[in-house]
């Protein structure tokens, strides 16, 4: 099943379809970890006692809480396609042994379209090598999607050479010349690699005026200044000194936590377009803007336009700090995470940020933040307005209580079975060991090693439930990297799971579908390219839906750039709404398309325009 593009109603009245186809300090102590947790949980519970009831706050769902000893339903939603579908990943983490900082914290994973063909394809970040080599080497692993929905190990054509710790990967057009390019945010100097359009890169970091040679984690392409040429923004992380030795309370190596070591400076690269030589160019105004003022530890990146007044913004979930929210006013920023609530938990303390999610989990039509944590924190839920204001509300989204016991990094929201409701995936994994379990020789991430999380959306709950040895939630290992895409293209959200020292994982959803879906795509003829940043609206009678193109969010990740609506009941639908993210803000309706398909809206061909409300800019 290809895209189907949208265009204008005919004069006829008729519609053209048109196929084409960590982080605690040295010496802490495990029983100091459980303190934190019991803490958590009794903040918890009091919580819940002062507005459990007669409250005048939306209620969250609420989530079964976890327990050794619990008993989760077991429900068939993914099975583990890996090896059939012709992927032999295994990630790369170092000297065996090693407690080297970057170690514990990577790697990443994309879904991404390398060569054009309208089918996914797979990147995935390599770590570092066994030996002290810098000499180059494939720093991530190209996959393209065959026709018979199989891949093919394409790394070595793909040329993504260098040196460094991977971390992260950022997926975009930076050339606006109708391909996907990519940054890679590493322990090591950046770099961004130019698509020839048939899945074969070129380094052009040097001329491209690219320059971070701090350790990087997350990066987004997004359009900061809506001149419609994508910029890089760069989440940095510490200044890790190399062979830096950390213990646990029994005198025990570890790996190291942030607390250890100073924060960097993020950085923003302006897009100056193409220039006289043919070349893009990128401009360093990473303190012309303000956001290199404030140097922090950097795990997570969210850019989209949280107060509603036209331009992008951008959210940093820091580690162990306090979180950075930095708005937008004509290229300049200014931090008002703690006046727009999101800086710190309802405590005023700040937590072990890590991965982030965008996403309407209070049904109330606005986008919430939710951010993944360390074990013995709650996985933090802000709940937002239209002006962009923003309040802890964990305490009723009990999802958070029941991650007390992990550390989650990677995380997603999915309709996993097309029921109008979302669920939540966490990919969890220590950074610190478990100690109960210590290496001796046999498998050195074992007592790292954590199950992930399915949150199910049932009734007026959202449930904690496992998918089966095979499943999703089977293995215990340490898990990163977490992106969605529909590699089959059969209208539901698949996984690529990404964990240190083992094999990647793709896993093909298989739930029972209970209801009708939609998969937009806005792209922009102009650009050549889908519009990050777009907010997607999807109406009907009875209700809309609504997502926002950012493929940014999850750790250290790239999704694949669509908005995936499920629609439960609802067959038919009445309008389809586009609000761009550059130019005059407009909102363009198209003509509602039939349901159960993948359709690609094309900028400039609905059948009719309006001026955007402050409610539905993005």
């Amino acid at each position: 099943m290809g895209w189907k593009q949208m265009y204008a109603m005919g004069s006829d009245g008729a519609v053209n379809f048109t196929k084409i186809s960590t982080r605690q300090a040295i010496g802490v102590s495990y029983a100091h970890s459980q303190f934190q947790m019991l803490a958590a949980a009794l903040r918890f519970m009091f919580i819940s006692a002062i507005f459990g009831c007669g409250s005048s706050t939306p209620d969250f769902p609420s989530t079964s809480q976890s327990s050794p000893t619990e008993a989760f339903e077991t429900v068939k939603l993914f099975t583990d396609v890996t090896k059939h579908a012709g992927i032999s990943f295994v990630h790369a983490d170092g000297q065996r042994a090693s407690y080297e900082f970057p170690r514990s914290m990577g790697s990443g994973c994309a879904w991404l379209d390398a060569n054009g063909d309208d089918r996914l394809d797979i990147l995935l970040i390599q770590g570092g090598p066994q030996s002290d080599t810098e000499s180059p080497r494939l720093l991530a692993a190209v996959y393209l999607q065959k026709e018979d929905g199989r891949f093919a190990d394409f790394s070595l054509e793909a040329g993504l050479m260098g040196s460094g710790y991977g971390m992260g990967v950022a997926v975009g057009d930076v050339d606006n010349d109708g391909d996907s390019d990519i940054y890679l945010p590493k322990y090591g100097p950046d770099q961004l690699f130019l698509n020839d359009g048939t899945g074969r890169f070129t380094d052009i970091t040097q001329d491209a005026g690219i320059i971070n040679p701090q350790w990087a984690t997350a990066a987004a392409m997004t359009d900061l200044n809506r001149d419609g040429w994508l910029d890089v923004v760069v989440a940095n992380y510490v200044d890790y000194f190399p062979g830096t030795f950390c213990a646990d309370a029994a005198a025990r190596q570890d790996f190291c936590g942030p607390q250890d070591f100073r924060g960097t400076p993020n950085r923003v690269f302006m897009n100056l377009g193409r220039s006289d030589d043919g070349k893009v160019h990128f401009e360093d105004r990473s303190a012309a803007s303000g956001l290199a003022s404030l140097p922090s530890k950097s795990l997570g990146l969210v850019c989209r336009d949280f107060d509603n007044d036209g331009d992008t913004d951008i959210f940093v979930a820091n580690d162990g700090e306090a979180n950075q929210l930095w708005i937008q006013n004509e290229e300049t920023f200014t931090d008002e995470a703690f006046v727009r609530g999101v800086a710190v938990n309802r405590f005023g303390e700040p937590e072990a940020n890590m991965g982030t999610l965008i996403g309407d989990f209070s049904g109330d039509g606005q986008l919430d933040l939710l951010v993944t944590h360390l074990s013995g924190e709650m996985n933090t839920l802000w709940q937002g307005d239209a002006r962009g204001y923003f309040m802890d509300q964990t305490s009723r989204f009990r999802m958070g209580a029941a991650g007390l016991a992990q550390t989650g990094f990677g995380i997603v929201a999915s309709d996993l079975d097309c029921d109008g409701r979302l669920e939540i995936l966490v990919a969890n994994g220590k950074v610190k060991r478990d100690r109960h379990r210590i290496f001796s020789g046999g498998d050195f991430w074992a007592a790292y090693a954590e199950r992930n999380q399915i949150f199910l959306a049932r009734d007026s709950d959202l449930q904690e439930f496992r998918d089966g040895n095979a499943g999703f939630t089977g293995p215990e290992e340490v898990s990163r990297g977490l992106a969605t895409g529909d590699f089959d293209q059969d209208g539901d959200q698949d996984l690529l799971v990404t964990s240190i020292g083992v094999p990647a994982r793709l896993y093909r959803n298989d739930a029972v579908r209970t209801g009708h879906w939609l998969s937009v795509r806005p792209y922009d003829p102009e650009r050549k390219r889908v519009s990050y940043g777009a907010k997607v609206t999807v109406i009907a009678e009875s209700r809309s839906w609504s997502a926002e193109i950012i493929p940014h969010t999850s750790y250290l990740s790239s999704l694949e750039p669509l908005a995936h609506f499920g629609l439960g009941a609802v067959s038919i639908l009445t309008s389809v709404e586009v609000v761009w993210p550059d130019g005059p803000f407009m909102v363009e309706v198209f003509v509602a398309p039939a349901t159960d398909q993948r359709v690609e809206l094309i900028r400039g061909s609905g059948i009719e325009r309006r001026t955007a409300s402050v409610e539905e800019v993005p």
